[in-house]
């Protein structure tokens, strides 16, 4: 019996070690795949602001480009696209903020990319109210370098304390939280006994937007599925998009080739995220990139605009193209 569990042991060492192996490998393939036909495939979680969706996919629209759409199930509007290489996903998540919900949704936008766009790149998640504030060469020569782009570092995080992670939380919508609420009743209740949460792997965070080659995309799916330690993990923290990603990126060989998200986004407000205005633009002129707690960033996209934002897209067009 002891001989079996040696031997067991062994094949447990041998698969993980030949799988970082393997993922290590991946890298001396990205720069050679990645060039000037580079296939882009498009991530866009949306719920709103479906004239301002038509606006972002005719910016982004290229004839190597892709869009898978994740549309909310609460999305008050039905949306549909005339673009032949845009597809709405059959799944319609009932994404509550703060919750697992936004990381099932991702995951399915992931997984239908893969499926249908197989070839593709980079996979880039933004959101639907997202705008490119560079021309598309900027992009390119970005994506050339070959970085998964994404915010990541260990916790605690600014603005993503170790509390996210150590206490348990559930997935219901906090914009509304009712007092008889019985998973919000429960969460007061764990907090107030004391309960907490050890994570089976080093946590790492960071905002829920990314670019990601296509090599770590399917490892993430592949690890997602066998390891379910990080959804049983994740599924009862808070705001596990901002970590559950960065999480099995950080525990991988991938972790050593990343660099800051593409995205820029105006915290600086008492309603945060703001929304962009032409103060936001000044400084866009005068900041090709700039350093913040996750690194040098080279924003290619800016968030939020909305169905109003069209003359500002139009002075974006004309000064930061």
């Amino acid at each position: 019996m002891a001989g079996c569990k040696e031997n067991l042991q062994l094949e447990s060492i041998f698969i993980q070690y030949f799988k970082f192996y393997s993922v290590s490998l991946t890298f001396l393939f990205t720069f050679v795949c990645i060039g000037n036909n580079m296939k882009i495939c498009y991530l866009i979680l949306a719920h709103n602001n479906f004239l301002h969706l038509d606006r972002l996919i005719d910016a982004l629209n290229d004839i190597e480009t892709s869009f898978y759409i994740h549309i909310d199930k609460k999305a008050a509007d039905k949306y549909t696209s005339t673009f032949q290489n845009v597809k709405i996903i059959p799944e319609h998540t009932d994404i509550n903020w703060g919750g697992f919900s936004m990381v099932k949704a991702t995951l399915s936008l992931m997984k239908y990319g893969i499926e249908y766009s197989p070839e593709a790149d980079y996979y880039i998640l933004i959101s639907g109210v997202d705008y490119p504030v560079r021309p598309k060469s900027f992009l390119k020569s970005l994506l050339e370098k070959g970085k998964e782009y994404i915010d990541i570092a260990p916790v605690p995080v600014p603005y993503k304390p170790v509390e996210r992670y150590e206490n348990y939380y559930f997935d219901y919508n906090r914009r509304n939280i009712k007092l008889f609420n019985p998973k919000f009743l429960t969460e007061v209740l764990l907090k107030k006994i004391g309960v907490k949460r050890k994570a089976p792997f080093k946590v790492y965070a960071g905002t829920q937007w990314f670019s990601l080659t296509n090599n770590c995309v399917k490892y993430i799916l592949e690890t997602a599925d066998e390891d379910r330690r990080y959804i049983d993990f994740f599924k009862h923290t808070l705001v596990p998009d901002e970590a559950f990603f960065q999480t099995i990126i950080g525990n991988s060989p991938f972790r050593n080739n990343t660099a800051a998200n593409l995205t820029y986004t105006d915290w600086e407000v008492p309603v945060p995220p703001a929304l962009i205005d032409e103060r936001h633009i000044e400084f866009l002129k005068d900041h090709l990139e700039f350093n913040d707690e996750y690194g040098k960033r080279y924003p290619y996209f800016a968030r939020k605009f909305n169905d109003d934002s069209g003359a500002l897209l139009e002075k974006i067009k004309k000064e930061l193209w």
